[in-house]
């Protein structure tokens, strides 16, 4: 934010305001969540669809809005695209916790890189992506955005296997032991806040692609213009 704030000139004062109030929200979102876990709610399991799955939906709903937001839009053209695919990397050091607590025997095996969870693909992937697609003045639209669906795939994917792992009434992995973890502090963040920033990364992404025109190759018209002087000098 502060990059593209920068790059559309916005004053200093404006700067500091949307920095603030943003990570205000980012705080006290995670606060509530957080006392929420202590208090013991998320780990009512009596209900059809576990409790941590509806911390989903405020992010969700929030995230929808910034879609449709024309400042938003200000913003992404302003980054760069291959850094809401880089920041994608982020997801190896998640997969990688979620198979230590497999180890450690609190996390079910199909919730990890060993049976049903495949996310860490996009963290290993995501820098080769990001050059690939965009480095070198490169600009690969197409393929970046099928890198973006197959991405929210994987993500939907991890979080219909978690449901059907909970103590529910829709529980359908028998084997123990039972997803509850994410019901706990600080896990619950997962759910609340990690999982819809991955789509959040994702989603903007995508509409940056979909919905902005590529950026002129300045480079390959001044090599151009270059060589059809040096054809008219000769």
């Amino acid at each position: 934010m502060r990059y593209a704030l920068s790059r559309l000139r916005a004053g200093a004062h404006n700067r500091r305001l949307l920095i603030g109030f943003t990570l205000t929200g980012l705080a006290l979102w995670l606060a509530i969540l957080a006392l929420m876990a202590f208090s013991g709610y998320f780990r009512h399991f009596d209900t059809d669809l576990p409790r941590w799955l509806f911390t989903m939906i405020p992010p969700a709903m929030v995230l929808i809005v910034l879609l449709f937001s024309k400042k938003i839009r200000l913003l992404l053209l302003a980054l760069p695209p291959a850094w809401l695919i880089y920041a994608q990397t982020f997801r190896i050091l998640v997969e990688l916790f979620y198979y230590l607590g497999y180890r450690a025997g609190y996390v079910p095996p199909q919730m990890t890189f060993a049976w049903l969870n495949f996310d860490i693909i996009v963290g290993i992937t995501a820098p080769m992506a990001g050059y690939v697609f965009f480095g070198r003045n490169r600009y690969h639209r197409f393929q970046a955005i099928y890198w973006n669906v197959f991405g929210v795939a994987l993500l939907l994917n991890n979080i219909m296997v978690a449901a059907l792992s909970t103590p529910s009434s829709i529980r359908v992995f028998m084997n123990e032991p039972a997803g509850v973890f994410l019901a706990d502090f600080s896990f619950i963040w997962i759910p609340g806040f990690i999982v819809p920033f991955a789509l959040a990364l994702h989603l903007f992404s995508l509409k940056q692609l979909i919905f902005t025109k590529p950026p002129q190759r300045r480079f390959s018209l001044r090599r151009g213009r270059k060589r059809s002087e040096g054809n008219e000098t000769s």
